[in-house]
């Protein structure tokens, strides 16, 4: 039999974890994923009340029921994973985590007054178990960028693939030697609910953290797509052909993450962003586009852009020296002229981006400019 305390503690803390996440992470940042990771935790809840009703009315049926509503949730979140990062929201995403969340606490109904019940609890755990992998490579595929974000919900969805293997083995001897069940079924439903109540906490860390992954960038400027249009209107009004669009990105940002830790790639895409703000003339209109890109608006004759470009890129090159990441940056400039492309602010923005995509594919740390096609 299950210690009260502790399945009271599973209530207490997937009750608040579960009103944490939706109140700060769901209703602020509504999305799919966020809606399918609000449903994992309103299922760790749920299993903690239907466990108290089991205990209170002392029914064997309605405890199997909750454990394997326990058992559904790491399936839940691991959908909810697959979306975020982007795979297609059809059902192909989602329908082995809630295949999973309904067939685990029926067969556990179905089996609870058979003697083989615990090889069944013990099967259904390693199906826990397997959406937990999933949940470990999910993190993985998101890649150095979310690193330090994925560590909790990665460490205890591994700590709950070992447990799984671990269980397995455990019956794999058991029914090899005989032994009785009944002390092993209270083990095993101890260390599911002890390691649920590990995960929920962990994933409740990770999950807000992604959700609201898109604090740490400040806003897109809305006024800079205004500003930029209006002054291109007005050059081409009085036929000013002395407009460019830049785009400067730091090359290789991930690579460089990896390379070091978080805290030294934060400090060194600061520097980068001070640089590129400094290194450019006062008139020019900038666009902070995530951590380590801008589109620039730059009013100068082609030779004097020039000069810009080769002074952005000594600067940016040196914003290398004393950090702690050991790599010497780069960036990577398209530069797109409203002679060659036209004065609209969506063509030159996209011009600009494929001459930035080329300068780094010729290797970065240099500039690459649109040129008029060849008749």
């Amino acid at each position: 039999m299950i210690d009260n305390a502790v399945v009271i503690s599973l209530v207490a803390i997937a009750t608040l974890c579960t009103v944490v996440y939706i109140g700060l992470g769901f209703l602020p940042r509504p999305s799919r994923a966020a809606a399918w990771w609000s449903s994992a935790f309103i299922v760790f809840m749920l299993a903690g009340y239907v466990w108290i009703a089991a205990d209170a009315t002392g029914s064997t049926a309605v405890r199997a029921v909750a454990s394997g509503i326990m058992l559904g949730a790491p399936g839940l979140i691991w959908a909810g994973l697959r979306i975020d990062r982007g795979m297609h929201p059809g059902a192909r995403a989602w329908w082995p985590a809630a295949a999973w969340t309904l067939v685990a606490p029926v067969a556990l109904l179905l089996t609870s007054d058979q003697p083989w019940f615990l090889t069944v609890v013990r099967v259904t755990f390693a199906g826990g178990g397997a959406f937990a992998a999933l949940v470990v490579i999910e993190l993985i595929r998101r890649g150095a960028r979310w690193r330090d974000e994925s560590l909790p919900l990665g460490l205890v969805s591994g700590g709950y693939v070992f447990l799984a293997m671990l269980n397995l083995f455990h019956e794999v001897v058991r029914l090899a030697t005989g032994a009785a069940a009944e002390v092993a079924l209270d083990d095993t439903r101890s260390l599911n609910i002890l390691g649920s109540q590990l995960f929920v906490i962990c994933a409740a860390f990770t999950l807000l953290l992604f959700t609201r992954g898109s604090d740490a960038a400040p806003p897109v400027d809305r006024t800079f797509a205004s500003v930029a249009r209006d002054r291109l209107t007005r050059a081409e009004a009085v036929g000013d052909r002395w407009w460019s669009v830049i785009v400067v990105r730091l090359d290789d940002p991930e690579a460089l993450r990896v390379a070091s830790s978080t805290n030294a790639f934060d400090h060194l895409s600061a520097r980068f962003r001070d640089t590129v703000v400094r290194s450019l003339p006062a008139d020019a209109d900038l666009e902070r586009r995530g951590d380590v890109e801008f589109v620039v608006l730059l009013p100068r004759p082609e030779g004097a852009v020039r000069q810009v470009l080769a002074r952005l890129l000594s600067d940016v090159a040196a914003t290398g020296e004393g950090s702690a990441v050991g790599v010497r940056p780069s960036a990577s400039v398209g530069w797109a002229q409203v002679e060659v492309v036209g004065y609209d602010l969506g063509d030159l923005v996209e011009a600009a981006d494929a001459a930035a995509l080329r300068a780094h594919a010729l290797g970065g740390d240099r500039w690459d400019r649109t040129t008029p096609p060849v008749s």
